[in-house]
């Protein structure tokens, strides 16, 4: 075992080797040289030892190892198909009042995306998911961890908000995240038209286990209807609430919430 006074010598050779081996690169070679079936395991035990070598350079261990999971299921999705072992909870939560249309909405945190995964091998109705436009293929859709099913999108713009309305009141489930990354600030827009157009909010979230399975649960905000400014704000407390949680969880320093002036001109503008 190296030293750690011996560590810093070994920063620049491993700076070079890791501009060479992208994730892409090791996605590819995992694929080669590993049974699909065992892609998911194969990409864990790389997470750790990413989250390893970090803490050795002074790096957040937990952070790295987090995120480059959700850089792996991204990269071995765009490959192929392969399984990943999951649970879910809150599925009475999804089936109940199907006369209103539901947002999925939850915050930006290592995994929020993958709950889309059991909720379509669940066979439950298709999303549109509002996304940043990194994270659109070509065609306009989503990856979704582990599937070959793509899901449609809606940029994240200042026009996405009338979208959203759009397929909430023709009945279609939309998900998207409530801060536009992690950590920070909430905006209330999504859930506000949830209250004016009669839908539901539906919040969702995933968890890593130490063995690698995934726990996804749905669970109903304190107001789903978000029917009052007052039911809004409780939902947002909700969601704040989860948010200093994860960040602490991952070693990071919550921010003082803070109310962006862009929230106005959305409002306006939808």
């Amino acid at each position: 075992m190296f030293r750690r006074s011996g560590l810093p010598y070994l920063k620049g050779p491993l700076k070079r080797i890791a501009g060479w081996l992208t994730l892409h690169r090791q996605a590819q070679w995992v694929a080669r040289l590993t049974p699909r079936k065992h892609w998911y395991r194969t990409a864990l035990a790389a997470c750790r030892l990413q989250g390893i070598l970090s803490s050795w350079f002074g790096g957040n261990r937990i952070l790295t190892e987090a995120v480059m999971l959700d850089n792996w299921l991204v990269e071995l999705t765009r490959i192929g198909p392969f399984s990943i072992p999951w649970t879910i909870t809150g599925t009475d939560i999804i089936e109940a009042d199907p006369a209103r249309a539901i947002l999925y909405c939850w915050i930006h945190e290592p995994l929020a995306e993958f709950p889309l995964c059991p909720l379509l091998e669940r066979g439950y109705a298709e999303p549109v998911v509002v996304a940043d436009p990194g994270r659109i293929t070509y065609g306009g859709q989503l990856l979704v961890a582990g599937l070959e099913r793509r899901l449609n999108t809606i940029t994240a713009n200042l026009h996405a908000l009338s979208r959203v309305r759009h397929c909430l009141q023709e009945g279609t489930p939309v998900a998207c995240l409530a801060d536009a990354q992690m950590g920070g600030p909430l905006f209330p827009l999504a859930l506000q038209l949830v209250g004016r157009i009669g839908a539901r909010v539906v919040f969702l979230w995933a968890r890593r286990r130490p063995n690698g399975t995934i726990d996804v649960t749905f669970v109903n905000p304190p107001r789903p209807h978000c029917e009052s400014k007052e039911a809004v704000q409780e939902n947002l407390a909700f969601l704040r609430a989860a948010q200093t949680r994860m960040l602490n969880s991952l070693g990071l320093q919550p921010q003082p919430h803070q109310v962006q002036p862009e929230d106005n001109v959305l409002a306006e503008r939808s």
